[in-house]
């Protein structure tokens, strides 16, 4: 029974899969400066905790002299953080280095990059959810060998006790008669019964471990009732969280991203030919509305992205019948007070002819071939052409923005950032909402550096959920009612993302391919005061 167990805590520590404001993904890339040094960090967090996170982190320059690395936890802080471990170089690979970190506790952490070499010391953090999100099965070939050393040790238990019964009390020489022979029977039969008794309370007591383990610490996703109401000639989509998921997670606790509460993104399945990312309202607590622009009927694809004060983010899906309705751009506008609500409709994946008649549509591009939108704007995905990118390792993904007179175009911020971008396999088993620092988010970043500023736990301040959440809600007001210029500069101050993974119309993003298939890519950027939207297919194998 021990080695059974401690087999199982060997097994459960090998394993590792990330969850975190996407879906399918296997890691977290940040890509950006720490102190004088730029850097490119990528992050396989484990699955289960305890457990060990992989880290390899690729620096410019020769100078390094050292690359540290270690775990700090949202509700200890960094004076509760272990001591350092050195990341390694990596032979034959100048400026990389890879370790591993061990995650002793659950909920929202990060992981602290320490680099010091001829230009100082640098530091930045990756923010990362360390939640178990496993449980392993015993390998059929150990059970088997675990079972044949458990029942070797019940026979020398039961051979001990049925001895020490007869042929102990025997004095040297002497030899036992029928009574003995009885003795040792009997004494055999106990030990052989103390040993079932103590296996079937080694069971039951590893099977309520187990069921603990489950119902408890096993992470479990939000779930959410995605409906599309019709008044007033309009659509409407109700995006509701299902109470029986929360689980004391209360979603009065959330905080914005990038200037929203939430980011909803729709995509028609199976063809993914029309896409829309929405900035829903909260009604309630649970309830999230917003109106829908002009898109066609069909079954969706729904995401939604949210951020909880402690800095984890969740990515909620579910999927949605929308019905057919036209709807202008006019009264679209007029029902929406969201101006950086967008959608657009392209030609299905792996076709590149539209699918519905629509003088709006613009044809995907793929890498190397450019792509040409409504308004004239080209965008060139800055791979050879015919390019297939492999799943598993980081990739750049650079997009050239170029104007209608062919000149670089002149970008400007959307929500806090240079440009957004989503991911999405052919099959919604992958999905990730990039930025041109990485895939995490910028304001968990925030939340977690602010943590380590402070000496004291913070949880004492929210406490009220409800004068939490009108807080949020009363700041997001005033944030809609900002100007422009004044909103971006603001959501701008606190970002600590790459602005050099931009330059001259060119928007950056480092991503890594979970899965082989087919994925398309949508890539947002703002430029004379409108969103525009670009897609594009790709090969990744």
């Amino acid at each position: 029974m021990t080695l059974k167990i401690i087999a199982f805590i060997l097994l459960n520590l090998c394993f590792l899969v990330q969850v975190n404001a996407h879906i399918g993904s296997a890691g977290i890339v940040q890509e950006g400066k720490a102190g004088k040094y730029q850097i490119q960090v990528y992050v396989e967090p484990p699955d289960v905790i305890p457990g060990v996170a992989r880290v390899s982190v690729s620096v410019d320059g020769t100078d390094i002299e050292s690359v540290k690395l270690s775990p700090i936890y949202y509700w200890t802080g960094d004076e509760g953080s272990p001591k350092e471990d050195e990341a390694l170089p990596v032979a034959g690979e100048p400026g990389r280095y890879e370790g591993n970190i061990w995650l002793m506790e659950t909920g929202a952490a990060s992981v602290k990059v320490r680099i010091s070499g001829n230009r100082g010391a640098g530091e930045t953090l990756i923010p990362i959810a360390a939640l178990a999100t496993a449980k392993r099965d015993l390998p059929e070939s150990l059970g088997w060998i675990l079972g044949g050393l458990a029942l070797l040790l019940v026979g020398i238990m039961t051979t001990i006790v049925g001895a020490s019964n007869s042929d102990s009390l025997l004095k040297p020489g002497e030899t036992g008669g029928q009574g003995f022979k009885r003795r040792k029977v009997v004494g055999s039969t106990i030990g052989l019964s103390f040993c079932g008794l103590l296996l079937f309370v080694g069971n039951s007591w590893w099977g309520s471990i187990s069921k603990e383990y489950q119902q408890n610490y096993i992470y479990k996703p939000y779930t959410a009732t995605t409906k599309i109401k019709v008044e007033n000639a309009r659509r409407v989509l109700s995006f509701q969280i299902d109470s029986n998921s929360v689980q004391g997670r209360w979603t009065s606790f959330l905080i914005p991203d990038h200037g929203k509460l939430m980011h909803l993104f729709l995509v028609r399945q199976g063809t993914l030919d029309a896409f829309a990312h929405l900035h829903p309202s909260r009604k309630d607590t649970l309830t999230f509305e917003a109106p829908l622009p002009d898109l066609p009927a069909g079954k969706y694809l729904v995401y939604a992205d949210i951020l909880r004060f402690h800095g984890l983010q969740y990515t909620i899906a579910d999927t949605v019948e929308i019905p057919a309705l036209r709807v202008t751009q006019e009264s679209y506008e007029k029902q929406n007070s969201d101006t950086d609500d967008t959608y657009v409709i392209n030609n299905p994946i792996n076709r590149k002819t539209p699918g519905v008649a629509d003088a709006g549509i613009s044809i995907c591009g793929s890498p190397g071939v450019k792509t040409v939108l409504k308004d004239g704007t080209s965008i060139i995905w800055e791979e050879k052409p015919g390019q297939v990118l492999r799943a598993g390792q980081v990739n750049n993904l650079n997009f050239a923005v170029i104007s209608p007179d062919g000149k670089p175009a002149e970008l400007q911020t959307y929500l806090g950032m240079m440009g957004h971008a989503v991911v999405l396999k052919d099959d919604g088993s992958v999905y990730i909402h990039l930025h041109p620092n990485g895939t995490f988010s910028s304001t968990a970043q925030q939340v977690m550096e602010k943590r380590i500023s402070e000496s004291t736990n913070p949880g004492y301040r929210v406490t009220s959920a409800r004068q939490f959440r009108d807080s949020v809600d009363n700041l997001l007001l005033n944030l809609q009612a900002m100007p422009e210029t004044q909103k971006d500069k603001l959501l701008m101050g606190g970002m600590t993302h790459n602005m050099s993974s931009h330059h001259g119309g060119s928007v950056n993003f480092p991503y890594v391919f979970p899965t082989p298939g087919n994925y398309r890519i949508w890539l947002q950027v703002k430029r004379n005061g409108k969103i525009i939207t670009g897609a594009f297919d790709a090969k990744v194998i």
